[in-house]
C-alpha cells in the first residue's frame, strides 16, 4: 500500500508484574482498510485495544496514530480516534438524535449537517428520533458507531462489536463498517470471535497468540496482483486421469480424491480449460480450492479456541 498507515504499533509490550501480557507487537493499519484482530481467549486482544485508546499504559514500545505517539502526545493522537470498547455508552431516556447532539457539543466543529450525514451513513433516518430505550441491541450498536465517527476520526476501534447481535444486525453492522471505510477512508480496527463474519468484513487480519502476532494475512486480494497469484484449482472434468495426461506441463497437476487439481495462476487456468475442451473432455466446473479463515486460524493457533 502506498498510503501512510493511520496507526502503527511498534514493538508494543505490556507487562503486569513479572507476567508479559503483550510481547513486542508490531503492525500497521491503513486508510480505508477494515483490519481484523483475532486470537484465542486470553491472547491479549482487549489489552492491545485498551492501550491503543489510552485506557491502559504501555510498558515498552509505542503506538502512533496519524504520526502522533499515544504515550507522548496523547491529546493529539486520541483526537483522531473513535472507539467502542465493550458496549456503547448512551443515554437511554434521550432519543438517538439527542444523544448525537449531546456528544457533538463536547467536540468542537461538529455541525448539524454532519450529524444528519452520519445518521444517513448508518441508515437510521427512520428511527433516529425514537428514544434509545426502544432500540434493539443492533440499533444501539449502530448509534454507538455513529457517535464514534461524528468527529471524522481517522481510526475507528471496535472491541467485539457483534456481541449479542442477531444475524440481521451483524450483517447491517458489517455493511456499515465496509461502507464507512470506503466512503470516508476510515481505518477500522475490529476484534471479534466470529471468524466467518471477520472473513466477510475484513481486508486483512492479524492473529494473536500468547501475546504475540503470529501471522498477518490478506482476506481480500489486491486486484493488481491477482493475475500473478497461483491457487490450487479443482476441475470437475470427466475422465480426470486421462485429463491429467494431456495437460503437458500446464500448471502443477495432480489427482486429489479423484478430482483433477492444478496449481496455477488465472491465465494458466484459462489455458487449461481451453486445452481440455479442445481435447474433447467435458469440463463441468472450475473452482478455486480455498481455506476458510477458520481453517487458517486453527492451523496457525494449532486448534486453540478463539475468543
Amino acid at each position: 500500500m502506498s498510503q501512510s498507515p493511520v496507526v502503527r504499533l511498534q514493538d508494543v509490550t505490556k507487562k503486569i508484574g513479572s507476567r508479559t501480557i503483550i510481547d513486542r507487537i508490531s503492525l500497521e493499519v491503513f486508510p480505508g482498510e477494515v483490519f481484523g484482530f483475532l486470537g484465542p481467549n486470553g491472547s491479549g486482544k482487549t489489552t492491545t485495544i485498551r492501550m491503543m485508546v489510552g485506557l491502559m499504559s504501555i510498558t515498552a514500545g509505542d503506538i502512533l496514530i496519524d504520526g502522533h505517539s499515544i504515550r507522548r502526545e496523547f491529546p493529539k493522537a486520541i483526537r483522531h480516534v473513535g472507539a467502542i470498547v465493550e458496549n456503547p455508552e448512551l443515554y437511554r431516556y434521550l432519543t438517538g438524535y439527542q444523544n448525537l447532539v449531546h456528544f457533538a457539543r463536547m467536540v468542537p466543529g461538529i455541525s448539524r449537517s454532519r450529524i444528519d450525514e452520519v445518521v444517513r451513513l448508518v441508515g437510521m433516518e427512520s428511527r433516529i428520533h425514537d428514544k434509545v430505550k426502544r432500540y434493539s441491541l443492533g440499533m444501539r450498536q449502530r448509534l454507538g458507531v455513529a457517535q464514534a465517527v461524528l468527529h471524522r476520526p481517522k481510526l475507528l476501534v471496535l472491541d467485539e462489536p457483534t456481541n449479542g447481535l442477531d444475524p440481521a444486525g451483524i450483517r447491517e453492522l458489517r455493511d456499515y463498517l465496509r461502507n464507512l471505510a470506503r466512503e470516508e477512508g476510515t481505518a477500522v480496527f475490529v476484534s471479534s470471535h466470529l471468524l466467518s463474519e471477520m472473513e466477510l468484513m475484513c481486508d486483512r487480519v492479524a492473529i494473536l497468540q500468547k501475546g504475540q502476532v503470529v501471522d498477518i494475512r490478506s482476506i481480500r486480494r489486491e486486484p493488481e496482483t491477482s493475475e500473478a497469484v497461483q491457487d490450487d484449482v479443482w476441475f470437475d472434468v470427466d475422465r480426470p486421469e486421462d485429463a491429467l495426461r494431456v495437460l503437458d506441463g500446464l500448471g502443477k497437476g495432480r489427482l486429489e480424491d479423484g478430482r483433477l487439481t492444478v496449481t496455477a495462476d488465472r491465465r494458466t487456468v484459462a489455458d487449461i480449460n481451453r486445452r481440455l475442451v479442445e481435447a474433447g473432455f467435458g469440463v463441468y466446473g472450475i473452482r478455486v480450492k480455498t481455506k476458510s479463515l477458520e481453517d487458517q486460524f486453527l492451523e496457525v493457533t494449532r486448534g486453540e479456541s478463539v475468543g
